[in-house]
């Protein structure tokens, strides 16, 4: 069967033709292109086969994440997720095309809505199994990016909460004091869903393995969630602390900026899983 290669996202499409549109990216069918995993190199005579059985034998891929590692031993570490070498596997010339540097996993033969394969050994179980009600709603969580579109809404009003607290103290501003007051309580509100959609994500993609890069995760959304509720209850204490201007709260504003730039920081270890 051919395999076709979106030049957009890099997602691997099997099929005698390519899509309608990228189910990833949603880029055209004429934004498609051959799949050459080694492009530019002749093709193999049947003399050259088992030299290149080899050479693919060298590479190993995370069962975690899907990075593919070339050499001889899998990493001692994934670059991209931090898992163990122990949860790498070999990766052979007959399974099926992996997640590589830029790419996606090929498109799925199984129905729609099926879990994916859970990575090789131990994680954490998810709550709800053996409950079919819930495992139904997580995966559907899963399915349907709930955590993709919960982490959006608290990223995208932070900033701006970050940025009428400083105009609030610079022009001692009523105004600015009471939208940014308003917006850190509706971060507070969200990032509960934010951290509870990415926990749902990390036991259904990631099979519960707590490696360096979920560490680094809980650890940044526990920051966020807890400075923000902070910053909050300081607001509601004192909700004329603008009336003080901007050098007599510079604690208050440090923290703020602590906040929003641990929040970054979340959103770039998060862009190291779906950008490989």
């Amino acid at each position: 069967m051919k395999k076709w290669q979106c030049s957009v996202c890099g997602y691997i499409h099997q099929g005698d033709t390519p899509p309608e549109k990228c189910p990833v990216c949603g880029a055209d069918q004429s934004l498609f292109v051959p799949y050459q995993p080694d492009a530019g190199e002749p093709a193999a005579t049947p003399a050259e086969a088992p030299a290149k059985a080899a050479v693919t034998a060298n590479q190993w891929r995370c069962t975690v994440c899907g990075y593919i590692h070339h050499g001889s031993e899998p990493p001692e570490n994934c670059p991209v997720c931090g898992a163990d070498r122990s949860l790498f596997v070999p990766v052979t010339e007959d399974a099926q095309p992996a997640i590589a540097t830029g790419s996606t996993p090929p498109e799925s033969t199984e129905p729609e809505g099926t879990p994916a394969p859970k990575p090789q050994g131990t994680g954490f179980k998810p709550p709800w199994e053996g409950n079919p009600r819930l495992t139904f709603i997580a995966q559907t969580l899963t399915r349907l990016h709930g955590h993709p579109i919960a982490v959006h809404i608290p990223n995208g009003v932070l900033p701006v909460t970050v940025l009428f607290c400083l105009l609030a103290l610079l022009f001692k501003c009523e105004s600015f004091a009471i939208a940014a007051r308003y917006n850190l309580v509706f971060v507070c509100l969200a990032m509960p869903i934010v951290i509870a959609t990415g926990l749902v994500d990390w036991l259904n993609r990631f099979g519960g393995h707590m490696t360096s890069i979920f560490k680094n995760k809980l650890i940044c959304a526990g920051v966020v969630t807890a400075l923000s509720l902070v910053l909050t209850i300081w607001w509601l204490a004192v909700p004329d602390i603008y009336q003080n201007g901007f050098w007599a709260n510079w604690f208050f504003v440090l923290l703020h900026l602590v906040d929003l730039g641990v929040a970054g920081l979340a959103g770039w270890f998060g862009g190291k899983l779906v950008f490989k």
